[in-house]
């Protein structure tokens, strides 16, 4: 017999919703991992211990999800009928808007230049320049979900997953080049 699993927002006791507050999210975090650490259920036996356990990871699984908001969107999606995966590059690249992929390959050439060449200055550029893109792709993924227009918010976060995979490796580059430089 298999057992039903709670969605990640059933197990928060939160309604579904891609706006959500953050802090009230981390608040019944907090206070459900402390109800339910098996620590707290060790008099109660292996059973009891095992359930606390379960809970706990479910709770666990629950919180990576719904913290992050691309994660939180991608699960929304899921639930509604439309898998991007977890990297999104299943099935990802279909949503993306026209022309996004020549603007990416050009920042990505022009990221790979400065970098060569270590132009901290023009790399610092870019990367503001992609920050205040991913900015408005969030808040075009937020108001796709409030008017429940599922393929634009599937577009607005295969966006918003270049750009976070793009400030990533700015940042691994920028970390690179502290060692370098402070060794």
């Amino acid at each position: 017999m298999r057992e039903t699993v709670a969605d990640h927002f059933e197990t928060l006791g939160l309604a579904p919703g891609f706006r959500i507050d953050e802090k009230a999210l981390e608040e019944r975090f907090r206070e459900l991992s402390r109800l339910l650490h098996p620590d707290r259920h060790a008099a109660g036996g292996p059973t009891a211990r095992r359930l606390a356990l379960e809970k706990t990871i479910a709770l666990n699984d629950a919180w990576r999800v719904l913290k992050d908001p691309s994660r939180r969107a991608a699960y929304l999606l899921q639930l509604r009928g439309i898998d991007l995966g977890e990297g999104g590059a299943q099935g990802a690249g279909k949503y993306l808007p026209p022309g996004f992929l020549l603007e990416v390959m050009e920042q990505r050439e022009a990221f790979d230049e400065a970098r060569a060449a270590k132009k901290i200055a023009e790399v610092e550029a870019l990367a503001a320049k992609v920050r205040r893109d991913r900015a408005a792709a969030l808040e075009a993924l937020g108001n796709a979900f409030d008017r429940n227009d599922d393929e634009e918010a599937a577009r607005q976060l295969s966006v918003l997953r270049y750009y976070d995979r793009f400030l990533g490796e700015v940042r691994a580059w920028e970390d690179e080049a502290f060692e370098e430089n402070h060794g």
